[in-house]
Order: structure tokens, then sequence, then C-alpha cells
């Protein structure tokens, strides 16, 4: 009897729906950017990947392939943040931000890059001769690449709309 089917993709894809739903829906009304906490998840994420980094040796190919993963996050991080659009109350000088349905697709493409980047490298591993490590520290070292790059375009695109209206 074969112990994985198709429920637990399915599963997945039916709560991916419901999320990538909310969102959607959430997306429609602009919310509250909150300048000063920007850097409160790249800080996290960027704490979580050292410490993974500190507990496995780090070989030329790991640095290799996390240095890629860092990369190629930092521009989906910035092609992320370029799809926000930020508002200004020229009045109370209270900032909104607003994602695009673009937006929308391109997270879903980012979690099926994810996905498909983390299959290939579960099943290409042994070919490869490659471990499940290196593959986590590389999507590990995406994701703070891509958090990181998005808030700190955000804070720059705040920081000079700001000058502008205070001009």
């Amino acid at each position: 009897m074969p112990t994985h089917g198709p429920t637990p993709t399915l599963i997945f894809i039916a709560m991916l729906a419901f999320v990538f739903a909310l969102r959607a829906r959430r997306m429609q009304r602009g919310r509250r950017l909150r300048v000063e906490f920007l850097w409160v998840m790249p800080l996290l994420i960027g704490m979580m990947a050292a410490a993974m980094f500190a507990f496995t040796p780090v070989t030329p190919l790991v640095l290799a392939v996390s240095l890629i993963g860092l990369g190629l996050g930092a521009l989906l991080g910035w092609q992320r943040a370029r799809l926000v659009r930020i508002e200004i109350d020229p009045v109370t000088h209270e900032l909104s931000q607003r994602e695009s349905p673009l937006a929308l697709l391109f997270l879903l493409g980012i979690v099926g890059l994810r996905a498909v980047l983390r299959n290939i490298g579960a099943q290409e591993a042994a070919v490869f001769h490659v471990s499940a490590l290196i593959v986590t520290d590389a999507l590990v070292a995406l994701a703070f690449g891509l958090v990181a790059a998005q808030r700190l375009i955000l804070f720059l695109r705040v920081r000079a709309l700001l000058a502008e209206v205070r001009a």
C-alpha cells in the first residue's frame, strides 16, 4: 500500500487556495504601512538563517548555493516591492500600502517556484550528491533575500515620498 497518494497534495492546494482567496479579498483595501516595523521580519528570518548556518558545516558548495538563493531572493523581493503602491495622506502624512493584483500572481509564482525547487532538490539530491540541508539552506537564504530586499525597497520609497511631501 503506497504511503503517499494525492491527498497531501490536494490538502496543500486547498489550503493555498484559501490563503490566496483571503489575500485577494484583503488587497481590495489599503492597509496602514508602519515604517518603524519594516525591519522586524528581515531580522527574524535573518536570525533563523544565521542559526541554521551556525549548526551546519558551511562548505564552499553550501556557501555558493546559499549566495545564489540570496541573490535570487533579493531580485524577487525587489520586484515584489515594485508591485506595492504606497500612498501618503497629505495632511497627516500617514502611510498606506496596497498591493496590485499582479502582486498576488507574483506571490503565487514564488510559492510555485519554491515548491518546484524543493521537489527537484529532494528528487535530484542523490544524482547531484547534494544533501537536503543544502537545499534547505538555499531556500532559507532565498526567503531572507526576498523579505530583506522588499522591506529595504519599501523603506527607501517611503523615505523619498515623505521627503517629497514635506518639501
